[in-house]
């Protein structure tokens, strides 16, 4: 059965308490003045954080800081934040009530923490920031410098969005000579640098050129690929491309050397059916692998073939119905060190021959399991993987047809493929009756989170789950 409820840990029922006693004596504090004395306001909380200081360890400012969303604080987030961040604190991540704080605390505070390792800025960061960063913070490993959004209206009343980071805050950061991941805004075209500030493509590059311990660069919508083209070899582990050729696959290969983590999507060019050929003849092992909306080519399968020994992670969305049980049997006989899989296809030609003889030892080592989308028979799927591992963790099953699905769920907790279960994602058209919902529950013993479509029938579920003390996060639609 689901784990049963137990009672918070000591540590942890100590940390929210000191939580509710700073929120409390914070607000005292606000009340105290009125707003036209805030400086004196914070003078008060600034007190408060130096005798906190000579009473508590510092490392405990660390978990004070990412648990503070937990209790919520009704005043001002600055005083807050006065209080909880110490000058040893090593990891800060700005919540989403951070947002409307304004620029210039971020200013006067981000000085004094010259200890940080993980900075999180997403939404609230700027060049003059950026400058502050750069100065005080050379321990960074990782930092998230995701640009302030302002919004304005043009003369023709159109809204417009512009961005407060452009390459003068990229530079200040240069001499972070420790950083290890970076996540950032996309470089915007000429065009777009008449509005607000923006990094471009260049900017980019230089920075990248000036962190030798890069090891990943997120941004989002952006073929880093393309972007860094002309810089290299670096000792990026993880990038994703866009429509590559074999042609700038082996560019890739000599640029990234130490790659592990490979996202392309939307191979759509003619060229695009050799495109892995030269990442079978190089000497990169990936580990992890995702093709999404792919055409499944000969030299796919001769990539997995090849380096499919080096595997854990792998994801194939496919568009043109090319995916079949024999690229299903190469996966499972190439990858024996598989331990997350994701195949969504709408190919009506990944069959399970009626009388298939399922070869040992593949999919063994399986953790994570994603199927979807549609036209091949669910029941057949399903049966297929869970008879191949004992161990499937996560369970995600995607289908765009509305199917009733209780009786494959009853005949597998029948053979007990599913109690090793500990998160289970079930589709809004899969339906499922509540009796087996119950049953999952009591017979998935290792179960935490569980989404179904419940209907109605919510309510029962929730009472159900209540009256046996079930430790389940259960998700609806």
């Amino acid at each position: 059965m689901s784990p049963r409820k137990q009672p918070p840990r000591l540590f942890k029922l100590c940390v929210k308490k000191l939580l509710i006693l700073i929120n409390s004596a914070c607000y005292d504090i606000e009340r105290t003045y009125p707003e036209n004395m805030f400086d004196e306001c914070e003078r008060k909380a600034l007190a408060l954080k130096s005798e906190l200081m000579s009473l508590l360890p510092y490392r405990l400012f660390d978990v004070l800081c990412s648990e503070r969303t937990s209790c919520q604080y009704r005043g001002d987030p600055r005083i807050q934040l006065h209080v909880l961040t110490h000058p040893y604190l090593t990891v800060f991540r700005k919540s989403d009530l951070d947002n409307g704080i304004p620029h210039q605390f971020w200013i006067d505070n981000l000085c004094n923490l010259n200890r940080l390792v993980v900075l999180d800025l997403k939404f609230i960061c700027t060049d003059e920031i950026l400058a502050i960063i750069g100065a005080n913070c050379l321990l960074l490993e990782e930092i998230n410098i995701v640009s302030k959004l302002d919004y304005y209206k043009s003369p023709s009343n159109a809204s417009v969005l512009a961005r407060s980071v452009s390459n003068v805050g990229l530079a200040s950061i240069s001499n972070l000579k420790q950083l290890r991941k970076l996540a950032m805004d996309p470089p915007k075209g000429e065009r777009a640098k008449r509005i607000g500030r923006c990094v471009s493509q260049d900017g980019i590059a230089r920075l990248v050129k000036e962190l030798p311990l890069l090891e990943e660069l997120k941004i989002e919508s952006c073929d880093i690929s393309s972007l860094l083209r002309d810089v290299g070899p670096l000792r990026l582990t993880k990038i994703n491309c866009y429509f590559p050729s074999a042609e700038s696959m082996a560019k890739i290969i000599t640029m990234f050397p130490c790659l592990k983590e490979l996202s392309v999507t939307n191979l759509s060019i003619p060229s695009t059916d050799e495109f892995l050929t030269p990442v079978s003849k190089s000497d990169l092992r990936l580990s992890r692998l995702e093709l999404l909306y792919i055409t499944i080519k000969e030299s796919t399968e001769q990539f997995l073939t090849v380096k499919g020994m080096y595997l854990t992670h792998l994801s194939l969305w496919e568009h043109e119905l090319s995916l079949t049980m024999e690229t299903l049997m190469c996966i499972g006989k190439n990858c024996p060190h598989l331990n997350s899989l994701c195949l969504l296809t709408m190919s009506k030609y990944l069959i399970v021959p009626r009388y298939f003889r399922r070869p040992q030892n593949i999919f063994q080592e399986l953790e994570t399991l994603t199927i979807g989308t549609d036209e091949y028979d669910i029941n057949n799927m399903l049966c297929f993987f869970l008879d191949c591992t004992n161990n499937v963790q996560k369970l995600v099953v995607k289908y765009q047809s509305h199917v009733n699905i209780n009786d494959i769920m009853s005949y597998l907790l029948q053979k007990g493929r599913l109690r090793t279960m500990n998160d289970l994602w079930l589709d809004c058209t899969l339906q499922v009756s509540k009796d087996i919902v119950k049953s999952i529950v009591q017979l998935c013993e290792n179960l935490q989170t569980f989404t179904v479509n419940l209907g109605d029938d919510v309510g029962e579920i929730q009472k159900f789950l209540i009256a046996n003390n079930y430790d389940l996060k259960l998700g609806s639609y």
